[in-house]
């Protein structure tokens, strides 16, 4: 059994099928298949079952999947010490998708320039920013989610070797619509009124860890849609509301757009996940030091008396 072979294992197990995933790895279906054999074989039990409509994993074969792909990524980690290692001032960045931590990304690199810099920013859902910066495709993930599952992302950084820190708590959870659309008439927006528009999210969003706290059911209408833009124009155009933390007014009157407090929803966070492999640029911690205090400017915390 070597690494490749594991890589190629677990691409049948993503496809449910030999014939697919052959093709993806641009090896022969009768090697893959040989492969699968041999390594079942090797270690003693079923990895698949085989049926009509392709291949279902065995319980065992379940959790051999799941240690399999922590071995890919640390092999990828080995692979990219050097690049870990080596000393520039580069930004690369995967965030839930967020206009307000894109903008401040904008402003940062503004106001902050860094010439011969090769910056990457990308947007995921929580579970897909968590893998990315496990596999070092980006150095620095920024998550924006309710509080209600920060341990529950401590606790998979942790397993992962990931540092998580929050930057910011408490913040309000913000409804996203048209200026035309009902909600705009109303004075305050519940989450009973989410509950009576259809709803747009982004395609990589988590249901359990956003809209299930929403309260949203998963029959509910949604609209899944890959790019800002999109969702955008879902809002401005289509009927449609969206969820996060608020964008200043000005820039959401740019968008044809209102932000406003849900008055009964949980409260959001910002946190941001490294690899304990190694330690974060000067740059990349002037961004963090940047985007913290924008956080503090924008969403102040309050104060209740005793």
């Amino acid at each position: 059994m070597n690494t490749e072979h594991l890589a190629y294992i677990l691409e049948a197990y993503k496809c449910g099928s030999v014939n697919k995933a052959a093709k993806n790895c641009y090896i022969s279906q009768s090697t893959l298949s040989s492969i699968i054999k041999n390594v079942e074989d090797e270690i003693g039990y079923p990895l698949f079952r085989r049926t009509r409509t392709g291949l279902s994993p065995t319980p065992e074969g379940e959790v051999f999947m799941t240690h399999a792909e922590k071995i890919i990524i640390e092999r990828r980690n080995i692979q990219r010490i050097p690049e870990s290692m080596a000393e520039n001032n580069n930004l690369s960045i995967i965030c839930a998708r967020s206009a307000f931590v894109l903008q401040c990304f904008f402003d940062f690199k503004k106001h902050f320039p860094c010439e011969n810099s090769h910056d990457a920013f990308l947007e995921a859902g929580l579970r897909e920013n968590l893998r990315t910066v496990v596999a070092q495709k980006c150095r620095v993930g920024i998550m924006v989610l309710f509080e209600r599952v920060i341990p529950k992302y401590i606790d998979l950084a942790d397993q992962y070797n990931l540092d998580f820190k929050v930057l910011k708590r408490s913040i309000p959870a913000s409804v996203m619509h048209a200026k035309t659309h009902p909600i705009a008439q109303k004075k305050e927006v519940t989450l009973a009124d989410l509950a009576q528009h259809p709803f747009v999210a982004d395609a990589h969003i988590d249901y359990d860890d956003t809209l299930a706290i929403l309260g949203l059911p998963d029959k509910h209408n949604f609209l899944y849609i890959c790019d800002r833009g999109t969702i955008y124009d879902a809002v401005r155009k289509g009927g449609y509301v969206s969820i996060g933390i608020s964008i200043p007014a000005s820039d959401a009157a740019l968008l044809g757009c209102q932000c406003r407090p849900i008055q009964d929803a949980e409260p959001m966070a910002v946190a941001f996940i490294h690899s304990r492999n190694f330690q974060l640029n000067a740059r990349e911690n002037q961004f963090i030091r940047y985007l913290t205090q924008r956080l503090e400017e924008n969403y102040p915390t309050v104060s209740h008396p005793s």
